[in-house]
């Protein structure tokens, strides 16, 4: 394609990286396990993310990852370690402060989804304002009802504000459905469709780069991104429904 720039190095995490091409910057979830999100992941992923917020030549994200996953959301396993000293409320308070600075970044952001993303990692991919997805086996999926967890209403927020048709919220909800790319293409949740990873983030960034291009003032791109989607980062911020881990979940 052309344009196919080398990335730049940005910075370096234990479970990420950023670089950037130009005013595009992209965050990879790096290795090839499940991505899960426990307070390290999440703290890296959130450290990145307040670096393209202070980086005054930003001009829009690309978030994408490396092996299988993009991501496999919450880590149960940490969760359920870490029951007894507040582990929930933790976890509540770190994903969703997460997911509330990718609502709130100025910037248009793209999620080049080249793996599975399951629950957590569905919501991430819907916190972005596009999805680009590899046309493969990948799936993404809201794994809850398979796992006979509940779902509080903060995430819940998120799911609605970008799957607004109800025969696909209830297929995403309530069949817990596994939607390959092109079923999500069709679905209006997924923008476009690719046939490998490789084309995937480069399509991602090409039209990062684009709406890059428009120069768009962050605060004007924040508060008309908030209002397109009512009362989410609100409740995102409001941590007022808590997680509830049901004795005998699956893991």
């Amino acid at each position: 394609m052309e344009n196919k720039q080398k990335l730049q190095h940005v910075n370096q995490w234990r479970t990420c990286r950023l670089e950037k091409r130009g005013r595009v910057y992209v965050l990879t979830l790096t290795g090839k396990d499940d991505h899960r999100f426990n307070p390290s992941s999440i703290d890296d992923i959130a450290a990145a993310l307040k670096t393209i917020e202070q980086s005054p030549d930003a001009g829009a994200l690309v978030t994408t990852n490396e092996g299988r996953f993009f991501s496999n959301g919450l880590d149960l396993k940490w969760i359920k370690d870490n029951l007894s000293s507040s582990g929930l409320t933790i976890i509540q308070d770190k994903f969703e402060g997460l997911l509330c600075l990718m609502m709130k970044l100025g910037i248009p952001t793209v999620a080049a989804i080249c793996g599975h993303a399951a629950a957590g990692g569905f919501m991430l991919a819907l916190a972005h304002d596009y999805r680009f997805m590899k046309d493969g086996k990948e799936v993404l999926y809201m794994s809850e009802l398979d796992h006979g967890m509940f779902m509080p209403r903060s995430l819940m927020a998120v799911i609605k504000s970008k799957i607004v048709m109800a025969n696909t919220l209830i297929d995403v909800v309530l069949k817990a459905k596994k939607f390959r790319a092109s079923e999500g293409f069709d679905s209006g949740f997924v923008n476009g469709v690719y046939e490998d990873s490789a084309k995937t983030l480069e399509a991602a960034i090409l039209e990062a780069e684009k709406l890059a291009s428009r120069n768009w003032k962050r605060d004007s791109y924040a508060n008309l991104r908030a209002a397109s989607f009512p009362g989410v980062v609100e409740e995102l911020e409001a941590h007022r429904d808590p997680y509830v881990w049901r004795l005998g979940s699956r893991m």
